[in-house]
C-alpha cells in the first residue's frame, strides 16, 4: 500500500504542475524580411514557430549546398571514380 501512494505522489504533482496556466513569451521584432514557419521537430508532435532573416536562410543553404558538395567529393574518393 505505502509503495503505491509513493508512486501516486510524482504524477499528483506532475498533474498539478501542468495546470498552470503557461505564460506567453513575446517574439522578437519581425522585420520585412523576416519570415515565420511552423515546423515539426522530431520526436514530438507540438510544432514549433522558427523565424528567421534573408540572411540567415542564405547561410544555412549555403551550409546545406556545402554538405553536399562534400558529400559527393567524399563518394568520388572513396569509389575511386
Amino acid at each position: 500500500m505505502k509503495r503505491l501512494l509513493l508512486s501516486l505522489i510524482p504524477l499528483a504533482l506532475a498533474a498539478c504542475a501542468s495546470a498552470q496556466p503557461e505564460k506567453e513569451v513575446p517574439l522578437a521584432a519581425v522585420d520585412k524580411d523576416t519570415i515565420c514557419e511552423r515546423e515539426a521537430r522530431t520526436g514530438t508532435s507540438l510544432p514549433t514557430t522558427r523565424c528567421r532573416t534573408a540572411e540567415q536562410r542564405k547561410a544555412e543553404q549555403a551550409a546545406v549546398n556545402q554538405t553536399e558538395e562534400n558529400r559527393r567529393n567524399f563518394q568520388g574518393l572513396a569509389t575511386g571514380k
